[in-house]
């Protein structure tokens, strides 16, 4: 059976749950993923098959040149340092 933090998930997530949410989780979740393992088990061939609008893309006729749109860009970021965008930090590294 496999764990899951889902205190630790629903921080990185940013979801506020409860105690007992996460108490129902942390028994569901392993259940859903067991299942899941379970199909993957059973196996079958999968095909993927396109319709008729698959990947459209147009053909970039204006281009402008690198670089224009950049500080426009960065001035409108909530933070920015250097030309980049500052975010906070997320995920721990151990």
């Amino acid at each position: 059976m496999v764990e899951v933090d889902i205190a630790k998930l629903a921080n990185l997530t940013r979801l506020a749950i409860s105690d007992n949410e996460i108490n129902e989780l942390e028994r569901e979740i392993p259940e859903i993923l067991a299942f899941v393992e379970q199909i993957s088990e059973a196996g079958g061939e999968i095909t993927k098959e396109t319709g008729d609008h698959y990947n459209v893309m147009r053909e970039d006729e204006n281009p402008h040149e690198t670089g224009v749109h950049t500080k426009k860009m960065v001035d409108a970021m909530p933070d920015s340092k250097d030309g980049y965008l500052r975010v906070r930090k997320i995920i721990a590294q151990d």
